[in-house]
């Protein structure tokens, strides 16, 4: 079976605080946004489940400035990883660890694992690598905020990128309504990751066919 995991809430428990900061360090920089602008920025307009790309367009939204064209976006996406790889200091947690062992596990049931996040591609390879987590997600797999804005484009390009199994063998894994939306729109089924912001019932309602509150509940699952 191919599992697509988002990062954000799902791999990693914690806040993304860098990443916030990164990504309006980059919009203060390339589009001249207030300097005051920081992560309670990005926060105001409700980054959960949402790709980088599309968090930019509401904070640009949010300041009275148009959606960016082709060179500033890819000026934004530069910058934003140059900074995140300054800012990150992240290192492994027991948390981390366990994930990591899930994950293996996963794997050596001989599944195929990548990820659908909405991180740009730069900051999600290096979240997980310095937490221990990346060598479970091989290069050329996986759909990123970099190729997309649309989240349910990011399901279709990992499917793809991963030899167009058929949906019913595709899983989702993520922790918010906008994944379990994701899924639905691209055919495959999901599990929702409760959490303090969206519970099991929050996460069922939205659609997803099971919820778990910690990842080694997904072995039996699957």
């Amino acid at each position: 079976m191919l599992l697509l995991f988002d990062i954000d809430g799902t791999l990693v428990r914690t806040r993304p605080l860098t990443h916030q900061q990164a990504m309006a360090r980059a919009a203060v920089e390339v589009f001249g946004l207030p300097p005051e602008t920081d992560e309670a920025s990005v926060r105001a307009v409700e980054p959960w489940g949402k790709t980088d790309r599309w968090i930019l367009r509401e904070l640009l939204e949010a300041n009275g400035v148009g959606a960016p064209g082709e060179d500033e976006l890819a000026r934004w996406e530069r910058a934003a990883c140059a900074a995140y790889d300054e800012l990150e200091d992240g290192s492994p947690t027991d948390g981390d660890r366990r994930t990591a062992e899930v994950l293996e596990r996963l794997r050596g049931a001989g599944h195929r694992l990548a990820l659908v996040t909405g991180n740009l591609e730069p900051i999600a390879r290096r979240k997980l690598a310095r937490r221990g987590l990346g060598d479970a997600f091989p290069s050329g797999q996986g759909g990123f905020g970099s190729d997309a804005e649309d989240r349910a484009e990011l399901v279709r390009l990992a499917r793809e990128r991963a030899g167009s199994p058929p949906l019913a063998e595709v899983v989702l894994i993520g922790d918010t309504p906008n994944d379990v939306a994701a899924g639905l729109t691209a055919g495959v089924r999901t599990i929702g990751v409760a959490n303090e912001r969206y519970d099991r019932a929050a996460l069922l309602a939205a659609g997803a066919d099971a919820v778990v509150d910690e990842l080694d509940e997904l072995e039996p699952l699957l």
